[in-house]
């Protein structure tokens, strides 16, 4: 998870997961959010906002940790709920860490529990309007930045320096 200010490049540093990765973005805010993202290879959830009606907190706890969840998806297109059981990346940019509120109060062991499955980093500069550039995404520049071992194992290939 990446938190700041606007402006201050966090859509920037994630957005190539959309050129490198088949990613699920944004869910929509309605009962069936999630559809799609059990077929991701990674999840990219920009300026998001935790809400009940997209994922009730338990489950989003669970599936933070790649644990067995029961996402809703609509009958007209779906027999059953999609089971969602992966350990899928889902990478998440936001003004703050995600925090619970309970009868108007922050909640400190729930949002305890959502913090610790975050890698959170804080960018803390914004940029200003008339520093910003524009730079075309290179998806063969852009991923490197998101290799790790477990794309090693899932498709074989190896980086080279």
């Amino acid at each position: 998870m990446v938190c700041g200010p606007v402006n201050s490049a966090k859509t920037f540093l994630l957005n190539p997961l959309t050129s490198v990765y088949n990613t699920f973005c944004n869910p929509v805010c309605t009962t069936f959010a999630l559809v799609g993202a059990e077929e991701a290879e990674c999840s990219f959830l920009n300026d998001f906002r935790w809400l009940q009606h997209i994922i009730p907190w338990h489950d989003f706890l669970l599936m933070l940790e790649g644990q067995l969840v029961h996402l809703p998806a609509p009958k007209t297109h779906y027999a059953k709920d999609i089971v969602y059981d992966k350990d899928t990346p889902i990478f998440s940019t936001s003004k703050q860490p995600i925090i619970f509120i309970k009868n108007g109060v922050i909640d400190q062991r729930e949002t305890v529990m959502m913090s610790v499955r975050w890698k959170i980093f804080h960018l803390n500069v914004r940029i200003p309007e008339e520093k910003q550039k524009e730079i075309a995404l290179c998806p063969k520049c852009c991923a490197p930045l998101f290799y790790t071992e477990r794309t090693v194992a899932k498709t074989g290939f190896k980086r080279t320096e």
